[in-house]
């Protein structure tokens, strides 16, 4: 790769980012649209500023204001401007502190050196002291006041403890450009990568799978005889493995595939005595929908299982089934079930049973949002698929909803988290009114008021 696809850079600018290192968490996608990276050396600012230094230090929005052209470029002493030219006088990488404590108070490199070690150490109060009155000293001795020199040593000590090195930001966005054009060129083999190393990332598979659909890829269900143990490729689709089965380890899967190496699967009987699966792993099966080839109803098949016995000194005896009239599964049922078994379905999207009834009743789906003006009181329903309170929010917390069209962030502040703190906490689909608000192309929600949807 050469790192200078236009159409890579246009992806991550449009925070079409879930699935690509680094730069799909919710922080990541609020900043790609006002950074607009276009080039590798933008993809190592975008990493250097979602970092706790930046954000404490206050780094993050002047850099954004000075690369929009909002805001001069400035720097606290015309001294600073070798060190911090290339991130318009704001400090982003490690390699900074130790510019910045020798230009303007004349550290020396190993001084340098040993600040950079006390501001990252837990347990460097009283060395940081020593460094500051050094600081202080070097710097008014090169011209500099006590205040500017000051203000300095207390962004060097806010941004230290969480310095991160240009060189490690260099190489995480080499990870960075490859992710986002696996999945801007090979989509398909990029989910199976992300699927079939769980836990990964910062969204679940449900959200992947969910994203990779509205990208036009089809996503297969486990099949008790196309499966593999791990999710593949087939022919441009994705199909989901047993390892997205809960319970189905390796040892698990192994046996089910070495089994019906000899010949498919017919019944659930030839199923539980080829493998000698515990009946709880093939009740897993049959929840998530992989003996659904068979032409048997889920609730059938686990009436079926609750009669089955295939220990090792049993004649192979048939059992027939008794005339249950078991009643049929619904949709939203089916996908209750395969969500608790593969944490995901691939049917349609939970809140699709509602599209009616919420236009309906005025409320917006997260594409409609998005086209709203700013500060317009707006309702939009989705399903908590993310629920975050960073320390260096003070209090703010940060939903994001999903529906069928697609993802919203959802901020509330922390009188109105308390309000309705037991709605959050126990309903996973809700309705939440609130304010549109825009920065430049990023778009959220202001909450106002949260309630469950609970639907007609």
């Amino acid at each position: 790769l050469t790192f200078d696809d236009l159409t890579v850079y246009e992806m991550i600018a449009a925070a079409d980012t879930l699935g690509v290192f680094q730069v799909e968490s919710r922080a990541q996608t609020q900043l790609q649209p006002r950074l607009k990276p276009r080039t590798f050396g933008d993809l190592i600012i975008a990493i250097s500023l979602i970092r706790p230094g930046p954000i404490q230090g206050d780094m993050v929005h002047p850099y954004l204001r000075r690369r929009a052209g909002e805001e001069p470029v400035s720097y606290a002493h015309p001294r600073l401007e070798p060190a911090l030219k290339e991130t318009l006088g704001v400090i982003l990488f490690q390699e900074q502190v130790l510019k910045v404590a020798r230009d303007l108070a004349g550290f020396s490199p190993g001084q340098g050196e040993l600040l950079r070690l006390a501001l990252g150490s837990k347990h460097g109060a009283a060395a940081l002291e020593r460094f500051r009155a050094d600081f202080l000293t070097g710097a008014q001795a090169n011209g500099v006041s006590l205040d500017v020199a000051a203000a300095v040593f207390e962004q060097l000590r806010a941004f230290g403890g969480y310095a991160f090195a240009k060189s490690h930001a260099a190489a995480f966005a080499v990870l960075v450009y490859q992710s986002a054009w696996l999945k801007r060129y090979q989509p398909a083999a990029l989910l199976v990568g992300l699927l079939n190393n769980q836990p990964l990332g910062f969204w679940s598979p449900a959200v992947l799978v969910g994203d990779a659909r509205r990208h036009g890829l089809e996503v297969l269900p486990v099949h008790i005889t196309r499966s593999a143990a791990k999710c593949t490729l087939e022919e441009g689709r994705v199909r989901l493995g047993f390892n997205t089965v809960s319970g189905f380890g390796d040892a698990a899967s192994a046996r089910l595939v070495e089994a019906r190496q000899a010949a498919p699967f017919n019944h659930l009987a030839d199923l539980g005595r080829r493998t000698r699966l515990p009946h709880r792993l093939i009740e897993q099966l049959i929840r998530a929908g992989a003996l659904d080839g068979w032409g048997l109803a889920r609730r059938q098949l686990l009436w079926e299982l609750g009669l089955l016995n295939y220990q090792a000194d049993e004649l192979p005896l048939e059992l027939p089934a008794e005339g249950l009239g078991l009643p049929p599964l619904g949709e939203s049922e089916a996908q209750v079930w395969e969500r608790e078994v593969l944490g995901l379905s691939t049917g349609p999207h939970l809140l699709t049973r509602y599209q009616a009834w919420l236009r309906g009743q005025g409320i917006l789906s997260t594409a409609d949002l998005k086209k709203q003006p700013a500060n317009r009181r707006v309702r939009v329903a989705g399903l908590v698929v993310v629920h975050q309170a960073p320390p260096t929010a003070h209090g703010v917390h940060f939903l994001t909803l999903e529906d069928s069209e697609g993802l919203v962030d959802v901020i509330l502040w922390p009188p109105v988290y308390q309000q309705f703190r037991p709605v959050v906490r126990d309903s996973s689909l809700l309705i939440v009114s609130g304010e549109v608000q825009r920065d430049g192309d990023t778009v959220s929600l202001l909450a106002r008021r949260i309630e469950p949807l609970s639907g007609p």
